[in-house]
């Protein structure tokens, strides 16, 4: 699961994804649609073979590319079982934190006073 993510995780590769989706392309014809240099289209096909989302198959000369349906499939498999795990569909609140409930639980941890009052956000670029 976790290569097919970091697969899914780069616009390019989407964007093979989804050119894939409806036809076999040849690595020319991928460069030809996205605009991206041969070896930057060949790195983004060896990431995407190597995660099982597509395939390559080789007639002659010429590699011909698909997306590989098995392969998805089983990355939302392993996805929706993740999140099945994680019970967030299941429950209406999570338990209350420990810390909740005793305020010196940082301390009595190990913990500098910091780690527990510092609200972390997310950086805005």
């Amino acid at each position: 699961m976790i290569n097919s993510l970091r697969a899914l995780g780069d616009l390019q590769r989407q964007s093979i994804l989804r050119l894939l989706a409806s036809q076999e392309m040849g690595a020319c014809e991928i460069i030809q649609a996205i605009g991206l240099s041969q070896p930057a289209i060949a790195y983004h096909l060896k990431i995407l073979v190597n995660a099982k989302l597509i395939n390559s198959h080789k007639e002659g000369k010429n590699v011909f590319y698909t997306l590989n349906k098995e392969g998805l499939k089983e990355c939302l498999n392993q996805m929706n079982n993740f999140l099945e795990d994680l019970s967030c569909f299941s429950c209406s609140s999570p338990k209350p934190s420990r810390l909740r409930q005793n305020p010196n639980l940082c301390a009595e941890l190990g913990c500098a006073p910091e780690i527990c009052e510092t609200e972390i956000h997310e950086k805005k670029f």
